[in-house]
Order: structure tokens, then sequence, then C-alpha cells
């Protein structure tokens, strides 16, 4: 990575570091799964904070300080809780963003798989619950996990909530625990 890059990303995870700053876990088209600091977002003359929510889709500037990356800058592309969203969908993109974060190993990019993630949080913002299993059908696809026939199955028979449970599981597997965000939403 230069110095310094402009890039866009879609905010997956964000913990409180200190006063006023944030630890936030990106996934960029080029650079992959990141993790940045944002100094002093918290503060309330700072204008970056209501665009760094979970879910959203940003434009950001980083930069490279003493092998640590630093958010400098950033602006809202597309906001997931821009409307008002039903528990549900919001209960959605936390489990995914959950998967996203446990799944993909950090600063390994894969030009394929940001548009499959934009599409997934697009699906979920619009509702779409058939669309959302398809694209996290081929999420999994693309990271290389494969897809059991029994998701495949309930998909193809619009037995959509059993092709999710099958997801649910089939990832809980693979990262040996539970996803915290299926105990907060179930």
């Amino acid at each position: 990575m230069d110095r310094y890059t402009t890039t866009q990303a879609i905010v997956i995870n964000k913990q409180k570091r200190g006063e006023g700053d944030l630890l936030l876990t990106l996934y960029t088209p080029k650079l992959g799964k990141i993790i940045c600091l944002a100094k002093g977002v918290q503060s309330l003359k700072s204008r970056r904070l209501g665009h760094l929510e979970i879910g959203n889709i940003i434009k950001t500037s980083l930069y490279q300080k003493n092998n640590y990356l630093w958010l400098s800058e950033s602006k809202s592309e597309l906001s997931f809780l821009q409307h008002s969203q039903k528990l549900n969908q919001i209960g959605l993109l936390f489990y995914f963003l959950e998967i996203v974060n446990h799944l993909i190993p950090q600063q390994q990019p894969e030009d394929e798989l940001y548009p499959i993630l934009v599409n997934i949080i697009t699906s979920i913002r619009q509702n779409n619950f058939s669309a959302f299993i398809q694209n996290e059908i081929i999420f999994l696809e693309k990271l290389g996990y494969g897809v059991p026939p029994e998701i495949k199955t309930s998909f193809d028979q619009k037995d959509y909530k059993q092709a999710q449970n099958f997801i649910k599981n089939y990832c809980e597997s693979i990262i040996e625990k539970p996803l915290n965000s299926s105990k907060i939403f179930s």
C-alpha cells in the first residue's frame, strides 16, 4: 500500500479506543479486510463519526504510519440506516458482517468479493431475503468453503428460512463457535 490512499470501503466492525478514538474493521476492493484507527472521531467537532456506522459504504482516505493504518477522512456513499429499517434487517446486517469479520483473513484482497458484499448489504437494505441468501451462497463459494447440498436444495425449493438456518449452522461450524449476533436478535 502507498503511504496515502483513497478507497471505497464497507464498515464491518468498530470498537472504542480511548476517549475519542475508534478502531475500525473495513473491507476495501483493493486492500481486502483492514483494521485502521480513526483518531478523535468521537469528539463533538468530528464530522466523520456519522459516516462510520456499521454496514455503511464509505469513501475514505487512509495513511500508513509506523505499520498502522489511520483514517483521516470519510464520506458516506451508502448509509444502511439512512432510512428506517426493521429490526430483522438490522439483525441480518449484524449477523452477516460478523460472518465476514470471522471468515475473511486480513489484508488478502479478492477482487470479486467486494461487489458480492455490496450486493448482500443492498439486498438486506431492500428487504430482499431471497437475494440475500443467494448472495450468501455465492459469498461462501467465492471464499472456497463450498456449500452443502441441503442449503442449495432449500434455496431451490424457495424454503428461504430453512436455507438461512442451514447457512448459519454451516458458518458456525466453520468458525467453530456460535455467532454472537444470532444471540442478540433471535
